[in-house]
């Protein structure tokens, strides 16, 4: 057992680990490990599908001690949840907290292969969708012994990056409120801790906002990152004390 808890950040689709000296999880390493955690940054495929990222998650913790925390953005929740379900994890896995992962798909991923988009030729975009990700879930029951908690997130059309309103007209329609790749009522899962007033992208640090005439309130991702770790330290505590 790792003398400090182990949190593991866990990068959604077309993530990386650090790229030209930007984290994907901007600044929340450093943060976590000032509070008291020791923190893993697995590498996973950019656009594979769940299980070819679940299985790479694997082989990177592999030889880690338990109990470990994950973390997961986006896509990278599923990946943990198949890790967990699928690969031997829920020995290892204390909690799962994931941040706008879309548990049950999202129909900016249909949409997107509707309209035969080049982003459809990427697995991981083909697994997103809401039938795909239906199937998903019939085959993956969460593990007992294994706290899942979910943040959601959502902005206002005209406070979202105008990037990604495209995607966000189609969830509004399709599934309501969204934070422009995931709906609210997709991210949910497990142990639903907050809906946060932010985009998908600023709940890691990634500011896509750029209209210069018009501002918007900032989120403050490193206070949720935070947070999170804030209660792993307690959950890890409060499990050390059942334990003795």
């Amino acid at each position: 057992m790792a003398e400090r808890p182990t949190a593991v950040l866990i990068h959604g689709l077309f993530g990386f680990n650090r790229f030209l000296g930007m984290e994907y999880f901007h600044g929340a390493r450093a943060l976590l490990e000032g509070i008291g955690l020791r923190v893993l940054t697995p590498r996973l495929p950019w656009a594979g599908d769940i299980m070819e990222r679940a299985q790479a998650l694997a082989g990177q913790l592999a030889n880690e001690p338990g109990p470990l925390h994950l973390i997961g953005h986006s896509m990278g929740g599923l990946d943990a949840r198949a890790y967990i379900s699928h690969l031997q994890g829920a020995s290892r896995v204390a909690s799962l907290t994931t941040l706008a992962s879309p548990h049950r798909g999202s129909s900016a991923a249909d949409h997107v292969c509707a309209t035969l988009s080049p982003f459809a030729l990427f697995r991981g975009v083909r697994a997103l969708t809401r039938e795909r990700v239906q199937a998903f879930n019939e085959i993956t029951p969460d593990a007992p012994g294994v706290c899942y908690r979910s943040y959601a997130a959502s902005r206002p059309l005209s406070e979202l990056p105008w990037l990604t309103r495209r995607y966000a007209r189609v969830i509004a329609q399709h599934e309501g409120e969204n934070d422009s790749q995931v709906s609210l009522a997709s991210a949910c899962w497990g142990e639903h801790v907050a809906t946060l007033h932010a985009d998908h992208f600023e709940l890691i640090g990634m500011q896509l906002w750029l209209n210069p005439w018009r501002r918007r309130a900032r989120f403050d991702h490193l206070q949720l990152f935070r947070e999170i770790g804030q209660w792993i330290l307690a959950h890890a505590g409060a499990n050390r004390s059942l334990q003795q």
